[in-house]
């Protein structure tokens, strides 16, 4: 029986790093190999070379699936994939929600494989949008945090909604959800260590394997260099201003876990209130092993 695992994201919850190693770390290929398991790397780069151009439209959606995915469904070999464009949140308001659309896409996709695994790797939202807004920093934001947000969907956020709708399309007992806190998953009973960890459970591989020696993938900018990148932003063309930001991220550090201060500490608070009865569910439902608490709390 060929099982495929999709890991969907979400973005700013670890996806590059699980790219980086699931799919182009030539150890951990190996690795899934051993366990007769493929990644599919190539499946990777055509959706990112064609999401522009195509939009992923029918004749696109077949040519990777016959191409790509048949072959691999055919060798019989287990197979992972991983893109969070597969999930491809919206963020402002003004645009629409492609949630259904992205989740019927998958599923004519996956289509054939005996067992189709999703795997939805969450974070709390106030550190997720703050990530969120880093990023758009780094490519090309000129607006102050305050005005983004103000802009931002904040119902899309509700992971409980995002995994009812795909535990709906694949079965609930096809949906594992994964918080990207590591004092989170550590909450649970003998859990795994990071979300590389977490993942290779979900595919039957009980190793723990360490990521704080690995290099920064997509580091994000210091919190102090924001303002100044906007500025830079504001005044330079957009190509000279993204490789300033690229060169101040890798160059200039964040500290590891340091706090991007973004919020207020009551506004912090007040946006997690807002979300309390969707974490609350979403842990009873798809997480019962680690506690809620630290999505409940901005204490850290």
């Amino acid at each position: 029986m060929a099982t495929i695992y999709a890991h969907i994201g979400s973005e700013k919850c670890g996806s590059s790093l699980i790219e980086l190693l699931f799919l182009n770390n030539q150890s951990m290929r190996d690795m899934l190999e051993s366990q007769g398991i493929v990644s599919a790397t190539q499946f990777h780069v055509a959706l990112r070379k064609n999401v522009v151009g195509t939009q992923w439209d029918e004749g696109f959606h077949g040519r990777i699936k016959s191409q790509l995915l048949t072959p691999l469904r055919m060798s019989g070999k287990d197979v992972f994939i991983s893109e969070e464009l597969l999930l491809n949140l919206t963020h402002e308001k003004e645009k629409p929600n492609p949630l259904d659309l992205r989740i019927g896409f998958s599923k004519r996709l996956l289509q054939g494989f005996d067992q189709i695994k999703i795997i939805l790797i969450v974070r709390r939202q106030d550190k997720f949008i703050e990530s969120h807004y880093n990023q758009q920093v780094k490519r090309g934001e000129t607006r102050a945090f305050e005005e983004v947000l103000e802009n931002l969907t904040l119902d899309n956020y509700c992971w409980d909604v995002i995994a009812d709708a795909w535990a709906e399309g694949f079965g609930k007992d096809n949906v594992t959800i994964i918080p990207f806190e590591r004092s989170v998953l550590e909450s649970a009973e003998g859990g795994a260590k990071n979300i590389v960890s977490a993942v290779c459970r979900v595919m039957g591989i009980n190793v723990d394997i360490r990521t704080d020696d690995l290099p920064i993938v997509n580091p994000s900018l210091r919190p102090e260099l924001l303002n100044a990148q906007r500025e830079i932003n504001a005044t330079m063309d957009r190509a000279t201003a993204e490789k300033v930001a690229d060169i101040l991220a890798v160059k200039v550090l964040k500290v590891p876990g340091a706090a991007q201060g973004l919020f207020s500490p009551e506004g912090r608070q007040h946006l997690l209130d807002r979300y309390a009865a969707s974490n609350r569910r979403l842990f009873e439902k798809y997480i019962p092993q680690c506690s809620v608490d630290e999505y409940l709390t901005a204490a850290d």
